[in-house]
């Protein structure tokens, strides 16, 4: 009995396999005169990869772009007929492979060029500054963070005879604060570091190129901005990096007699007398 069950099964297998086959068979011959059927017309296909600014020679000379065939139905109204068009030009973006060359991928090398103008928009201007890596959140900054801006400022000197504020230190000859910081602007948004700037969509960021460039910040600001940092000690200036959700509210000066917020029982930590939840 078992023997038979296992002829059975065995013959069953045979049969599937069979109508597999066929099936396989039957459905490759309707594609096979399906593309027969099918006009096919020339065209020129990226073979491999091709990084953005890779020039037309390179390309061609290097077989990144080679002849291929299509059906017409799929060909490209802008589809590049001579691949000699693309010479003296360079690739306007990164290409991937498979894609079929069409008029515009390569570019003159003049149009392939952004300028630092062109990525300011709304009347806005740049203005940088210098900052070491204290002041500039440790070298830590990369193109596209935002920043609020503190300046300090040394306490104005008593004058002759007159009383130090109540509470005013514990010498009692001076503030607490002894450069009182004030907040300039906040959310600030950085256009570039060194010569690094915000990449563009499918650019990166070379974190090393940055690092190098960490003590220069470029910000991006409307002109009445620009002339207020502009007009403020470079030496006092201090740097907060903001996440992206941060929401910026009025921040009051610093009252030069307070009580320290470690000593008033109400902000024993920077975040509450419970600490960071």
């Amino acid at each position: 009995m078992s023997s038979r069950r296992t002829l059975i099964l065995i013959a069953a297998i045979a049969v599937g396999a069979i109508a597999a086959f066929a099936l396989f068979n039957y459905v490759k011959g309707i594609e096979d005169r399906a593309n027969e059927q099918a006009e096919r017309v020339p065209v020129y296909k990226v073979a491999l990869d091709i990084p953005k600014g890779t020039p037309g020679e390179q390309a061609s000379s290097s077989e990144l772009i080679v002849r291929s065939e299509i059906p017409r139905e799929f060909l490209p109204a802008n589809a590049t007929a001579n691949i000699e068009t693309i010479e003296g030009r360079v690739a306007l973006n990164d290409l991937s492979a498979n894609q079929v060359l069409v008029e515009g991928m390569f570019v003159d090398p003049a149009s392939a060029l952004i300028t630092f103008s062109e990525r300011l928009t709304d009347g806005n201007v740049t203005m940088t500054i210098s900052v070491d890596q204290v002041r500039g959140v440790g070298g830590l900054l990369v193109p596209g963070d935002e920043v609020n801006i503190m300046i300090t400022s040394a306490p104005a000197e008593l004058a002759e005879g007159e009383a130090p504020p109540e509470g005013a230190g514990p010498n009692e000859d001076q503030a607490i604060y002894t450069q009182p910081a004030r907040y300039l602007y906040q959310q600030v948004p950085i256009l570039a570091i060194g010569r690094n700037f915000v990449p563009q969509p499918g650019e990166t960021v070379d974190p090393e190129a940055v690092a190098a460039g960490a003590g220069t910040i470029t910000f991006i600001v409307p002109p009445d901005a620009a002339q207020r940092i502009a007009s403020v000690d470079p030496g006092s200036i201090y740097l907060s990096l903001v996440p992206p959700d941060f929401e910026a509210v009025p921040m009051p000066p610093l009252p030069l007699d307070e009580i320290l917020p470690g000593e008033d029982g109400v902000r024993l930590t920077p975040f509450g007398p419970a600490g960071k939840e």
